[in-house]
């Protein structure tokens, strides 16, 4: 996950603060009815962890009546059972856990039915990383090959998991698996103690530029096939295309082939309608007003942040939705 400064996420709430959105549709006093609710985030740093604070603080512009806590947490599959138990209203993760909960999948052992989908992000794409002079071409070439990856449960493991499988692989066929966070994980590459990394972060990701500034890296790119089968598994995963020349000063000048997991927003089926359709329609129509804080929402258009990911939407997301013509 994205690490930002706390002085990046005090600039942007002050900027949110400046801009002054509460606008015509927000409420007289005292005439709506109050809704207090919890948002679990991710580990304190993370891009979940700035991101929540800021579409909360311009919903509490635009509707003072909606009262907003916000609760860190591992992120992900966490804040999903959070929501599963009653013991958040909204999180953020990425859909693929969302997709594994619905339909009982994954490491979820039955259907969650109050959980639900409420806003489209941004896409996280599976970055693939090699130190540029191991001898690796393909994702079969990572076989005897030492490999640091983010801590275990996270949406990046799971990936990992389900790659290897679709190459005919298993995690034991690594000589070494190290386990840490972003910024151990890129100690251990510059150490030359791990040689590859399988990471699903936003474009331009944290750790390839990190890694970049002292040691060349290379992005490896899926099959198409494999691509198609990773789809069939979990519809979260789509294909995705990382530009070439993102990483070009970092080692990796070309395009490269992978998967994306859209990451968004996902609320308590219980969670009140009302409350939902006011957070959704905040959020999407002062979008411009989160680029200032998150640089990787810049990726999503605002129209495209109630896009049908083919998950239940939740009842006030959907009345938004339909009502700006996202869907039908």
């Amino acid at each position: 996950m994205h690490r930002v400064s706390r002085r990046e996420l005090l600039a942007g709430l002050a900027g949110l603060g400046a801009a002054g959105v509460l606008g015509a549709h927000g409420p007289a006093a005292g005439a709506a009815a109050k809704f207090k609710l919890l948002f679990s985030t991710g580990p304190t740093g993370g891009t979940y962890f700035v991101l929540a604070p800021a579409m909360i603080e311009l919903v509490k512009q635009a509707y003072p009546e909606i009262e907003i806590d916000v609760e860190p947490s591992p992120g992900g599959q966490a804040n999903v059972r959070k929501l599963a138990a009653g013991k958040a209203d909204l999180a953020l993760t990425t859909m693929d856990q969302l997709y594994d909960a619905v339909s009982g999948t994954g490491a979820f052992k039955e259907p969650i039915k109050n959980v639900s989908y409420a806003l489209y992000t941004y896409p996280s794409p599976l970055h693939i990383a090699v130190l540029a002079d191991v001898p690796a071409k393909s994702i079969r070439d990572l076989k005897g090959k030492s490999v640091a990856l983010p801590p275990r449960g996270s949406p990046s493991i799971v990936g990992w998991e389900l790659v290897l499988k679709a190459y005919g692989m298993k995690p034991q066929d690594h000589s070494t698996i190290s386990y840490g966070s972003i910024s151990e994980i890129v100690e251990l590459m510059k150490n030359r103690q791990a040689e590859a990394t399988f990471i699903l972060l936003p474009t331009p990701a944290s750790f390839m530029l990190d890694l970049g500034a002292s040691r060349r890296v290379r992005l490896l790119s899926l099959e198409e096939d494999v691509i198609k089968e990773l789809g069939k598994v979990n519809k979260g995963y789509i294909r995705h295309v990382i530009p070439a020349g993102a990483y070009k000063e970092q080692g990796h000048p070309d395009e490269t082939l992978t998967v994306q997991i859209p990451t968004g927003v996902v609320a308590r089926q219980e969670a009140p309608e009302e409350a939902i359709y006011k957070f959704v329609k905040t959020v999407i129509e002062k979008k411009d007003q989160l680029d200032k804080v998150i640089a990787v929402i810049k990726q999503t258009k605002a129209r495209d942040m109630g896009v049908d990911l083919g998950l239940p939407y939740h009842p006030g997301a959907l009345k938004y939705c339909k009502e700006a013509g996202m869907v039908k």
